[in-house]
């Protein structure tokens, strides 16, 4: 008995001095300082966000009514944006942060472990894409349609390893513009996909965009980590109209035809990066 307290008591400790450490960080570590913190970061990637964040009673940031943007305009805009650390993973030696959003409607929840071999996990569900800026703000397009997205990275020994499923029920996209070339108009698309990572790499296996009179299919490689913002893309856009569709927008696919493989069939590579994406 007095063997198995004792090994409770060890363990107990370094959860203590942690505890007390991360409030001592919380109660003393002044709001401006990790807001400058915070703000160096995403300056380093061309990006800001305000306002600034907010202590909330419990260990953690809130900002309200925030938007994320970079010098092109508005990206995203939040009806609340919160961080915190979970105390319960604490009891198992794990820090895991979690990041909460509300977009419009929907969530977009995010638990980041910083230790431990579970790095990630990711759930959204009911965001309408019409809410999302970077639509208009990137791509000069008008969007719809409702996303949900769920999946989970685990660290292994050659880095993060996991998939992410996608679905997008009612896509709308109209006006989008790459470069010189326009995409054609869209809508009523159901979309679904998966981004897989293999040894610290993002690849989008697939993304299907299928509806009336036409058949879309987007896949590549895709950035990671700090520097996500600034690396290039390196995707395909396979688009194969029925003729009927095709000839509902002649002009665009007239434009696109430089990028036909054979009758019906276009590959379109898209690269720039993803505040800049280029078809060429």
């Amino acid at each position: 008995m007095r063997g198995g307290f004792g090994l409770v008591r060890v363990l107990a400790m370094p959860l203590a001095a942690l505890t007390l450490f991360l409030v001592f960080v919380y109660l003393f570590y002044p709001a401006r300082r990790i807001n400058a913190v915070i703000g160096q970061a995403l300056s380093n990637q061309g990006l800001n966000l305000v306002p600034a964040a907010q202590k909330t009673i419990l260990p953690g940031l809130f900002w309200n009514s925030a938007v994320l943007a970079s010098e092109q305009g508005a990206l995203i805009r939040f009806a609340g944006l919160q961080v915190r650390p979970l105390l319960l993973p604490l009891l198992s030696g794990r820090v895991v942060l979690r990041s909460a959003a509300a977009i419009g409607a929907g969530h977009f929840d995010v638990d980041y472990g910083v230790t431990g071999r579970q790095a990630l996990t990711l759930k959204a569900d009911g965001i309408e894409l019409g809410t999302i800026p970077f639509f208009q703000t990137v791509l000069a397009a008008r969007a719809g349609g409702n996303l949900r997205s769920s999946g989970s990275v685990v660290r292994g020994a050659k880095g993060l390893n996991g998939e992410f499923q996608l679905e997008v029920r009612q896509l709308e996209l109209s006006g989008v513009k790459l470069g010189a070339f326009s995409l054609p108009d869209v809508s009523k698309l159901t979309s679904q996909g998966l981004v897989r990572v293999t040894d610290g790499k993002a690849r989008l296996e697939s993304l299907t965009l299928q509806g009336d009179g036409i058949y879309m299919r987007l896949s590549g490689d895709l950035p990671m980590a700090a520097s996500a913002v600034a690396t290039p893309l390196n995707l395909m856009l396979e688009i194969m109209p029925k003729p009927e569709f095709l000839d509902s927008q002649k002009l665009v696919f007239l434009l696109l035809a430089r990028f036909m493989t054979s009758p019906g069939v276009y590959r379109v590579p898209i690269r720039g990066t993803l505040l800049k994406p280029e078809i060429l």
